[in-house]
Order: C-alpha cells, then sequence, then structure tokens
C-alpha cells in the first residue's frame, strides 16, 4: 500500500468516524475539529493526485462543516462554493472525455425532482428566513448533480454527487419540513458522497496528461 492510499483510507475512516457524535455529542472545538477533520484529509488526498479542483472543492466543504455550527447561512455559502468547484470538477472530466448523451433524461428527472423539492421546501424556507439562500443553493446543487449526468466521468464521483444531494435534502427535509429523519443519516451520506467523489475525481491527472499529449501530437 503507497502512501496516497494509506492518506485515503485514513480520510474514509475519520470522516466515518465522526457518525459517533450522533451519540457521544463532543462539544466544540473537538467535536467541530472531529467533523471537518475527514474531509480536510480527503481534500488533502485529492491534491496529492493532482485533482486540484477537487482538493479544492472537498476544503469549502469542510469549511462549510464547520460554518453550518456556528453561522448557518455561511456554511451554506461555503458548500454552494464547493459544488461550484465540483461543477468544475464535471467539467474538466467533460472536457477530456466528452458528452454523456446516453443519460441526458437523468438529467431532466434531476431536474424534475428538484423542482419539485424546492415547491415542497418553499414555506419552511421562508419561515426560517433563508428564502433567497435556500433556493439559490437548491440551484447550485442541482447543477453539480446535472453535471454529473451531462458528461462522461467515474460512476464513482456520479454516484457521490446524487447522495449529496440526498444528504443535503434530509437536512432540509428536517430544517424546512420539520420531520424527523433517522439518527445519522444525514452524516452517512454525506461522508459517503464525500469519500466517493474524492476518490473519484482524483482519477482525473492520468487523464488530463494524455489528452494534453494526444492535443499536441494533433497539433
Amino acid at each position: 500500500m503507497n502512501m496516497r492510499t494509506a492518506l485515503f483510507i485514513l480520510a474514509a475512516v475519520v470522516a466515518m468516524s465522526h457518525l459517533a457524535n450522533e451519540w457521544v455529542d463532543m462539544a466544540p472545538p473537538g467535536g467541530l475539529v472531529w467533523k471537518a477533520a475527514g474531509i480536510v484529509l480527503l481534500g488533502l488526498y485529492a491534491l496529492t493526485q493532482r485533482a486540484w479542483l477537487a482538493g479544492a472543492a472537498l476544503l469549502f466543504c469542510a469549511a462549510g462543516d464547520v460554518l453550518l455550527e456556528l453561522v448557518f447561512v455561511y456554511g451554506m455559502a461555503a458548500f454552494a462554493v464547493g459544488h461550484l468547484f465540483y461543477i468544475a470538477c464535471f467539467l474538466e472530466w467533460g472536457r477530456i472525455l466528452g458528452l454523456n448523451k446516453r443519460d441526458f433524461p437523468v438529467v431532466i428527472l434531476v431536474l424534475i425532482v428538484s423542482v419539485a423539492l424546492m415547491a415542497w421546501f418553499l414555506p419552511g424556507m421562508q419561515a426560517e428566513g433563508l428564502l433567497i439562500p435556500g433556493l439559490a443553493y437548491q440551484v447550485i446543487i442541482t447543477g453539480m448533480v446535472c453535471s454529473a449526468f451531462i458528461v462522461k466521468a467515474p460512476m464513482l464521483a456520479r454516484l457521490g454527487a446524487v447522495v449529496f444531494m440526498l444528504s443535503d435534502t434530509l437536512i432540509a427535509v428536517g430544517l424546512f419540513a420539520r420531520i424527523g429523519v433517522p439518527p445519522g443519516s444525514v452524516w452517512i451520506t454525506y461522508a459517503g458522497a464525500q469519500i466517493m467523489m474524492a476518490w473519484g475525481m482524483s482519477r482525473v491527472a492520468p487523464y488530463r496528461d494524455r489528452k494534453k499529449r494526444q492535443d499536441v501530437a494533433a497539433g
């Protein structure tokens, strides 16, 4: 096992271990450090793989993990930036491997589901004073998931995008619809999504290098 693989395994274990905080409920700052640590390590893993955009996405999400506990809307903003970097990741895959026309119907389905969710959460967003941030965030994460299916990209990264949206939907169900979700369900889907996206997105460097060689040869 090389050091990069060991770093990924460590990151995944640390990220998943925070699930225990549902019952331990470690006080800050320890709880916040624990919450962000696994995602930071995943970001560092991506950077060691020269997956610069994925590394940036993960680090912004780690910042969002902390900020959500301090000022919720700032956390939303950090995650929104993270999703924009993930969109850039998928677009890079599209530039290298091309469009994935076969799954365009999935994009339509994602859009329909997203609009239905926005309609459901709208009263709760208004009640919480988060109408504009909530709608903006929903648009951005929907764009991220759609970008995963528009281009040819690793299946694990695409699955991670869907699970990420599921995790955020669970948060919104609790916050805006006032419906309880199973303990640990938000974190296990979130951490699982980040682990899948970190691994999948971090495969990009060899493809990028090959594309550059092909472009040079063609030029």
